[in-house]
């Protein structure tokens, strides 16, 4: 007995197989699409929050170096006996925090995610993605040396002070309200005044290596400050970039 095979009916059997195959494909590329899509965008506003953090630093390490910049330029004053001011605690608060340095602290949560999980191509736009990579390239190029800046000038100057002021006398600048160790106290010592203004220059001028030391000072913080401005233009940059781009992905 003779089999007859329809191969009309299997042929459209194949290809109704074939098309639910496909369009099962295409719809699970279609959610695909829209999930990643939709995490683009929380990688993208997490990203801007993380700029909004950094921008914040960068202001911060501004008026930090700028009051560095000032206190070093009055210890060079002093040696000079030119003090710009008569109030002794306020040139002693200079001779302490001349060499108080700030090195503005990067937010990398979003960006080492993205790395660490390979997210980042996530990210449709190929410009948008070396904007982001340059941003971090620049942030951590400058902010190495400056971390280094930060501790020789530890080093050089803030392991010198203790020649000019004693320990009960900076303690007194610590305790001062605009100092970040206000509230400090001590069981072992207690505060001291400053002293006076003609007793200070004459400390100082016993120790000519902390005229150097703060010479240094005011150099590498101006240098500082540039890095930091140049960190703030790259992040201004990038938050435009990204938020151009969320805007027109809503």
């Amino acid at each position: 007995m003779s089999t007859h095979i329809n191969w009309r009916l299997l042929l459209g059997e194949f290809v109704v197989i074939v098309v639910g195959v496909l369009m099962a494909l295409w719809v699970d590329q279609l959610r695909e699409a829209r999930v990643n899509a939709e995490l683009e965008i929380e990688y993208l506003r997490s990203l801007d929050t993380d700029l909004e953090a950094d921008l914040m630093q960068f202001d911060s390490a501004d008026a930090w170096m700028r009051r560095s910049e000032a206190a070093a330029a009055i210890v060079l004053a002093l040696y000079e006996g030119s003090p710009p001011t008569d109030d002794a605690a306020d040139l002693a608060m200079a001779v302490e925090t001349a060499g108080w340095q700030y090195v503005p602290s990067i937010t990398r949560n979003t960006i080492d995610d993205l790395r660490s999980t390979g997210n980042l191509r996530l990210i449709r736009d190929p410009a948008l993605r070396r904007a982001i990579s340059t941003y971090y390239a620049t942030v951590e190029g400058i902010s190495i040396p400056l971390a280094d800046m930060r501790n020789r000038i530890w080093a050089q100057y803030d392991g010198r002070v203790a020649n000019v002021l004693g320990p009960r006398e900076r303690l007194g600048v610590l305790q001062r309200p605009e100092s970040f160790g206000y509230g400090i106290t001590s069981d072992a010592i207690t505060a001291a005044e400053a002293p006076s203004v003609d007793e200070l220059i004459a400390s100082l001028r016993a120790f000519p290596e902390l005229e150097i030391a703060a010479g240094e000072v005011l150099y590498q913080t101006i240098n500082s400050r540039a890095g930091v401005a140049e960190m703030r233009v790259a992040a201004q940059e990038l938050r435009a970039a990204l938020e151009q781009r969320l805007e027109t992905g809503r």
